[in-house]
């Protein structure tokens, strides 16, 4: 076997790993097929899910998983896709290892060569359940609202609360799914940084401590490397950056333990751990420390360090992407180094043209697999549920994946080249995107990177949308190129409106309730005093209402009541607030009035409003109202106590006969 051949093996072994390692790394179920559809790899997601391991399930035969009522659209659809070679996508429920069936989205992708033949298929499956459920949740808690809204207030202010703890449920699993997906654009992101750099040893260990700050919680970031019986500090980053060239015997600290035991350690306070040498964690500043170990050609030549200044600093998401990063960059520091020896032996020969002829086949075929590399991290990024767009420091459009297409309406082919800000920005936003963007290239300075932020998109077809964003800036050539996630989140601001729209108006009639009345009231009462106006507050219902709905059947009661809430509102000031309590009880807040007759004059209007006849569901009604008013000019009363009043005002025009009002 020839040099090149040697390298071209070992190269496509770690892609194989870099594969593997990537699969399990992301939080869905990843699978991959032969051209003829038979299942041959599943990552570790899979096992741990269904209980089922590889071998049990490659092939055809998925029906120990899938829902008996799903399994012959799933396999339709299969035989299509392999027929036709066309991505597809599809719902189906898969069955846990405690035999629950949960709902997954699952894509499958073609792989093709050169010629367009297939040799691949690559697909991944993620659990909808949640996303399912909460939407079942939100309707139940709707039809709960409205059965009952002809009840008390105790009974409204129990649905509300349910209805904020389900809001609250499904807000959290969303942001747990944002997280996970931020960080592992974060990887991805690493990775292709790290693919592209062309640099030699010393500056790459640099690029990796510094990239493994940003994917950690740590505070400082080292890569040790072996050197005969002592451990080297090689290259640092944040607050062990003063400290490189530091020495430690590989026997007395836990980096060399680490070495020894050819495992991921780690220590959740320095000071009381045993393994590491606690006068060079004290001089570093290192709290907690996880440590993975560098292998090159399954030998360990160093270890990949992340360190914090406080203890207990570290997560299992920490401690998961220093695994996955040590296992790529171990392969990669070993790929340099041998790069760099190769380039020395290379300068040494006397046969120049021979060597540079070596050289260059060996680059076609290095360049080669680098290409396939980033087929793989192509076909990620369109199975990605997040918009993927890249462009270069003038804005101008590199790379547009599947669901960008689908979020914005641009085809890859019209978006390639094109500017940024003229296809999904919306024109008043443009020029403050440039100049941003400006900013950054003169000083490397930017606000919104690395952050999850809200902004408005622009469709092909002119429509504005609201999008969740996260933009990173990765040192390209002689410049940047930026790499932006984007997520269409209209369906969860329309949510989130109508839940805080129930949480304040009532479901009927669609007028403040009890709650934003309250508020409401308290407001009033507090400029009444501020201000010394007159403030009336007037309590009213329908007169025999109970009759009414006995009589013609809830339906005309439910009618009869917004019929009545808008002739209310037709009587009042656009100032004044009319809410509904619960049942027929409404509530009036005027605020300042000039005197004692000019909410007589209210009242006297709202009697006569009321008292026209209505037509309700083909029944004619005639309908009275009585109505208690209280006042206030700022005394020393809370708003429970100004209720009450108009409450007892109230009692009293009902026993002066209905059909009035009472101060």
């Amino acid at each position: 076997m020839t040099d090149t051949q040697a390298a071209i093996t070992t190269l496509n072994i770690q892609s194989e790993e870099y594969f593997r390692s990537m699969a399990d790394a992301i939080p869905l179920i990843v699978w991959t097929a032969k051209a003829n559809g038979e299942v041959d790899f599943f990552n570790h997601r899979w096992e741990s899910y269904t209980g089922l391991t590889v071998e049990q399930t490659k092939g055809w035969d998925w029906s120990p998983v899938l829902h008996p009522d799903d399994l012959p659209n799933c396999l339709s659809v299969w035989k299509n896709a392999l027929a036709t070679g066309e991505p597809f996508e599809i719902e189906y429920r898969f069955k846990r290892a405690d035999s629950a069936y949960r709902w997954h989205l699952g894509r499958g992708l073609p792989f093709k060569d050169s010629s367009g033949k297939i040799i691949k298929w690559f697909g991944v499956c993620a659990d909808i359940e949640d996303q399912i459920s909460s939407k079942v949740l939100l309707d139940k808690a709707y039809r709960e609202i409205e059965k009952t809204v002809a009840d008390r207030t105790a009974e409204l202010a129990s649905a509300n609360q349910q209805l904020a703890r389900h809001n609250e449920i499904r807000k959290a699993a969303v942001e747990a799914l944002q997280r996970d997906s931020s960080r592992l654009n974060e990887i991805i992101a690493t990775q292709t940084m790290l693919a592209k750099a062309d640099l030699d040893l010393d500056a790459f260990i640099k690029l990796v401590v510094e990239r493994m700050a940003i994917l950690t919680n740590a505070t400082g970031t080292v890569v040790e490397m072996v050197d005969g019986d002592e451990m080297v500090y090689t290259a640092a980053h944040g607050t062990v950056a003063q400290h490189v060239g530091m020495r430690l015997k590989i026997g007395e600290s836990l980096s060399g333990l680490c070495i020894r035991s050819r495992e991921v350690l780690n220590c959740i306070d320095t000071e009381n751990d045993p393994r590491v040498n606690l006068e060079a964690c004290r001089k570093v500043k290192a709290g907690a420390m996880v440590v993975a170990p560098l292998f090159n050609s399954g030998t360990p030549v160093g270890v990949l360090k992340i360190m914090a200044t406080e203890a207990n600093s570290f997560t299992d998401r920490d401690l998961q992407t220093l695994r996955l990063m040590a296992g790529l960059i171990g392969a990669a520091i070993g790929h340099q180094a041998d790069y760099d020896t190769n380039r020395r032996l290379l300068s040494e020969r006397t046969e120049a043209v021979a060597a540079l002829e070596r050289e260059i086949a060996r680059r076609i075929e290095i360049e080669q697999a680098v290409r396939e590399n980033e087929l793989r991290t192509r076909m990620i990024l369109e199975s990605s549920y997040d918009a993927f767009i890249a462009m270069d420091a003038n804005g101008v459009i590199s790379d547009w994946n599947q669901q960008a297409e689908i979020t914005f309406g641009w085809t890859r082919q019209e978006a390639i080249g094109s500017i940024l800000g003229d296809l999904v920005i919306p024109e008043r936003f443009r020029q403050a995107h440039t100049e941003g963007m400006k900013r950054f290239v003169a000083t490397g300075v930017a606000n919104v990177l690395g952050k999850r932020i809200e902004l408005p998109g622009l469709r092909k077809n002119g429509e504005e949308f609201p999008l969740e964003v996260t933009i990173r800036a990765l040192p390209y050539k002689n410049g940047y190129e930026f790499c932006a996630f984007l997520r269409d989140i209209t369906d969860r601001k329309h949510a989130e409106e109508r839940l805080v729209y129930l949480a304040h108006n009532d479901a009927l009639t669609g007028i403040p309730n009890r709650s934003l009345f309250n508020d409401r009231l308290t407001e009033a009462m507090l400029r009444s005093k501020r201000t010394g106006d007159l403030l009336a507050l007037m309590y009213l219902d329908v007169d025999k209402f109970k009759s009414i709905n006995d009589t013609y059947g809830h339906a005309t009661g439910d009618a009869l009541l917004i019929e009545f809430s808008q002739r209310l509102r037709a009587s009042v000031r656009a100032s004044d607030t009319v809410a509904r309590l619960g049942g027929d009880e409404f509530t009036i807040i005027a605020e300042s009035i000039a005197s004692d007759p000019d909410a007589e004059q209210i009242a006297n209007k709202i009697i006569q409003n009321v008292q026209k006849a209505m037509n309700i569901n083909n029944v004619e009604l005639n309908v009275t109202t009585s109505i208690g008013v209280a006042f206030y000019r700022g005394e020393n009363m809370d708003k429970d106590q100004l209720v009450n009043n108009a409450d007892r005002a109230l009692y009293r025009a009902k026993q002066a006969g209905r059909n009035c009002f009472s101060l």
